[in-house]
């Protein structure tokens, strides 16, 4: 494939791309190209797998290229750059790093062990072929850390019933990467213990990194969806202290966790956060629903505990309430979020909806 032809996929030409002033602009042109190329070749099922080799240019083209293939089908990239930050363009994508050692600069004993090694690497992946479930209906579960006993408890209820559950950690890459499964047509159903992405994103936050669809493809989609506000207490920010969180947060409580630390959202943290999910639901062509447990919504919130906030937490509810259109089901549990009665209600909750669909 001719870098001609890359350009003319883009939108352009390879004289327009030589002659623009700044080398991102052509970088990312090239890079659009490239994966409307490749998006072609998988649709017509010309693509198994993918691997690239790049220094720090080469590998976000190879990444955003790859971004376009669905997750499940083998991608490897052998980079100079591994040890940087490469989220911005890997997101959710399931593409392997491999650490290129030496410079991609002709080949030597080194080289030549590398390159062989990422060749293997994604032959081996092919050949192990992805499958999705069978036999049994699939919940895309999300939760993170201070939501791990209603994570495991709601996880048993679910297979005891016969469905497979798959978690997600609920820190931006994964549950986006749930989205993604969701579009792809390999979930059933959505179990969202979380909405702490949502207060993080706000706030610039340890799991700030979520996309705009993030919530709204289980509606698309078509398929049944249930949330919890897990988590919806509490702002994670990546330090030791209060040294490390914004300056205008610093009042508030306060709660050292290990190399993250959490500060507690007020009530108009709540009600924008009400705000911004009752858009995103209000959008969705089938019924969400919403489960308040009454006595806490995290391991730091509830009676006794340094978050222990109701009227805030009531804030969440009422704003909701109010914003929510009819097409957003709003039930509650007389429990904490990790006691096991919650995850017994949750789990049978979701099971209607999943029996209205079968």
């Amino acid at each position: 494939i001719s870098h001609e032809s890359v350009a003319e996929a883009a939108g352009t030409t390879m004289e327009q791309i030589l002659g623009r002033k700044h080398r991102k602009s052509a970088i990312d042109a090239l890079a659009l190209g490239g994966a409307r190329i490749l998006d072609d070749l998988y649709r017509k099922g010309m693509v198994c797998g993918a691997l690239a080799v790049g220094g720090g240019t080469g590998t976000h083209i190879a990444a955003t290229m790859m971004r376009v293939l669905p997750i499940g089908l083998p991608k490897v990239i052998i980079s100079t750059v591994v040890s940087r930050d490469v989220s911005p363009i890997v997101r959710h994508k399931d593409i392997t790093l491999v650490h290129a050692v030496a410079d991609i600069a002709g080949l030597n004993f080194m080289s030549r062990k590398i390159l062989a090694d990422g060749a293997l690497a994604v032959m081996a992946m092919v050949d192990n072929a992805f499958e999705a479930s069978g036999d049994h209906k699939v919940i895309a579960l999300t939760s993170y850390g201070p939501l791990n006993q209603c994570a495991e408890f709601t996880s048993k209820e679910l297979e005891k019933l016969g469905y497979e559950v798959v978690p997600f950690h609920a820190v931006g890459s994964g549950t986006m990467a749930m989205e993604d499964l969701v579009g792809q047509g390999l979930i059933d159903g959505v179990l969202d213990l979380s909405l702490h992405e949502l207060v993080d994103a706000l706030y610039d936050g340890y799991c700030k990194h979520i996309g705009d669809e993030r919530y709204e493809t289980p509606g698309r989609k078509g398929i049944p969806h249930v949330i919890l506000p897990g988590g919806l207490d509490m702002i994670a920010f990546e330090c030791e202290s209060l040294d490390g969180v914004p300056e205008r947060l610093r009042s508030r409580k306060f709660l050292s966790h290990d190399f993250r630390s959490f500060v507690r959202t007020t009530a108009e943290d709540m009600r924008r956060v009400a705000d911004i999910l009752a858009e995103k639901l209000n959008r969705s062509p089938r019924p969400a629903t919403v489960i308040i447990p009454l006595k806490g919504w995290s391991k730091a919130d509830g009676v006794g505990a340094p978050f222990y906030d109701p009227a805030a937490n009531e804030a969440f509810v009422n704003q909701l309430k109010k914003s929510a259109h009819g097409n957003v089901v709003i039930k509650e549990v007389d429990a904490h979020i990790n006691d096991p009665a919650c995850a017994a209600y949750t789990a049978a909750e979701l099971h209607a909806l999943m029996q209205k669909v079968l």
